[in-house]
């Protein structure tokens, strides 16, 4: 019998991460999975890796998640979400990470942190403490660090970026860490991908792990459902990224598509919890796609006709009021063999589109 069910198992979970050598937390507007999953991928060919499943990344789903560590684990890799200010500070007290990530900082549930300022602010904390902090280059001159490393496209970055192109397989591009540069090639359709590959290559210079093993590696990473993962059909090539969508994840998706040598097509749901920047910022992604090399769009959700109505000035567009119609859509779209990709956020439920595509 206990007093408060969520702090035992906070105890719990605080007394299970002992047992771990060292522990990475990542936190981010955007890319957490993917960057927890590209380094529970690598890392895992060098120690008993443990890693936050689903998206069980709050103050119930972290605890928890530490409660399950399993037996002979070394390393930890945890995500780490937040709604508002304070979050991150309250999970980092619990996971005590030795080494700190912060993917990208956007708008993102600004309708709980109120402004980008505080969004900023919030994402931050994840630095309270730790042996080390890696982050973006751009993003450094709002936090004050001690032990630090950068990865971008910039050139003072410590992990450069460059190169990044989609071909007709996958995504290609070349990661510079000091003097060495090492060309990569993943089986998946992402621009963004290659900036939480930043993030990874960070993790392992800090750890001394050789990025030779890594690199080779890489060509047999795949993504999780719903985060990016390429379905192949006889009619249809499927990017399902239907799990979330905020402003910066739908900037680097409509980039991502524009690349990929086929026809395109993006399938759009609401973006939510934006609050009182939600029409502008849906009215952006309109013209984002009208400024993009898609072919067509495909528009669902209250919000998402802000972007219908900008990205029809430029792009063949549809606004459709129900999944049954967009799918009916896409089958009469199918003898140009389009590459679609589908998002949005969570409470849109766009993967049932998937899922009636698949059949």
């Amino acid at each position: 019998m206990v007093k408060n069910t969520l702090t035992a198992l906070t105890e719990v979970g605080r007394f299970k991460r002992k047992q771990l050598d060292i522990a990475v937390g990542i936190t981010g507007t955007a890319g957490k999975t993917t960057t927890k999953e590209l380094l529970r991928f690598i890392l895992s060919e060098f120690f008993p890796v443990y890693a936050t499943e689903g998206n069980l990344n709050n103050e119930i789903g972290l605890p928890l998640t530490l409660a399950n560590i399993t037996e002979g684990a070394k390393i930890g890799i945890f995500e780490m979400g937040a709604g508002k200010v304070g979050d991150i500070s309250h999970l980092i007290r619990i996971s005590e990470p030795e080494i700190r990530v912060l993917t990208a900082v956007g708008h993102g549930h600004t309708e709980k942190f109120g402004s980008l300022e505080n969004v900023i602010r919030g994402k931050g904390e994840i630095f309270e403490g730790g042996e080390m902090g890696i982050l973006p280059f751009r993003l450094l001159k709002h936090y004050r660090l001690k032990n630090f490393l950068t990865f971008g496209t910039e050139e003072d970055a410590d992990i450069k970026i460059t190169g990044v192109e989609i071909t007709e397989k996958g995504t290609e591009g070349v990661i510079s860490i000091k003097s060495r540069s090492y060309k990569i090639f993943l089986p998946v359709y992402s621009r963004a991908v290659f900036h939480n590959l930043g993030a990874v290559f960070g993790v392992l210079e800090y750890l001394k792990i050789s990025p030779e093993k890594a690199v080779r590696k890489l060509s047999d990473f795949s993504l999780p459902e719903g985060r990016g993962r390429i379905i192949q059909t006889e009619n249809f090539t499927i990017i399902d990224d239907s799990y979330n969508a905020n402003p910066l994840s739908v900037e680097n998706a409509i980039s991502t598509i524009s690349a990929i040598p086929k026809y395109r097509i993006i399938v759009l749901g609401d973006m939510l919890e934006l609050g009182r920047y939600s029409q502008h910022i849906h009215r952006k992604v309109g013209e984002l796609i009208g400024n993009s090399n898609i072919d067509t769009a495909v528009f669902y959700g209250k919000e998402m006709q802000h972007a219908y109505t900008e990205a029809s000035k430029r792009v063949r567009s549809f606004y459709f009021k129900s999944k049954d119609e967009i799918v009916d859509f896409l089958y009469r779209e199918r003898d140009k063999k389009p590459v679609i990709l589908i998002k949005g956020s969570r409470g849109m439920k766009m993967e049932e589109i998937i899922h009636r595509l698949k059949c």
